[in-house]
């Protein structure tokens, strides 16, 4: 049984939009100690879980936090703009776990100064079926 990050992984990396920007660089948690860019990595923030009175929904809304990497402002935009178009409103059936839906919470700019990278971190509340 795959979890929520391999089938995030998998719509990360098959998404056409993104993988025309960034091919597979996608990445649990931090990027490589010499990345390529533009690239996306991705970690979970919090992972709520819905439960009621004696038993247990099997649904869950984690926070995913996704940032998208440039050597340019614009680059860091472009790549967060198809991003949010891979995740927005997103739902699969087909995968395990079950995407429910998916929406964006916040985005934030930010230029990491000590990497000379701009970013542009968003956080998505993804509902599953567990």
């Amino acid at each position: 049984m795959a979890d929520l990050e391999t089938v995030l992984q998998t719509r990360l990396t098959t998404f056409a939009g993104l993988t025309a920007l960034v091919g597979a660089r996608v990445y649990p948690l931090k990027l490589p100690q010499t990345p390529v860019m533009p690239a996306v990595s991705y970690q979970r923030i919090d992972g709520p879980r819905e439960s009621g009175i004696a038993n247990e929904h099997g649904m869950a809304h984690p926070r995913m936090q996704v940032d998208s990497w440039a050597s340019t402002y614009g680059g860091a935009k472009a790549v967060a703009e198809q991003v949010r178009a891979a995740l927005e409103r997103w739902s699969d059936t087909t995968t395990t776990p079950v995407i429910l839906d998916s929406f964006i919470e916040g985005d934030t700019d930010l230029y990491e100064s000590e990497v000379e990278l701009y970013r542009v971190s968003m956080d998505f509340i993804i509902w599953h079926r567990e």
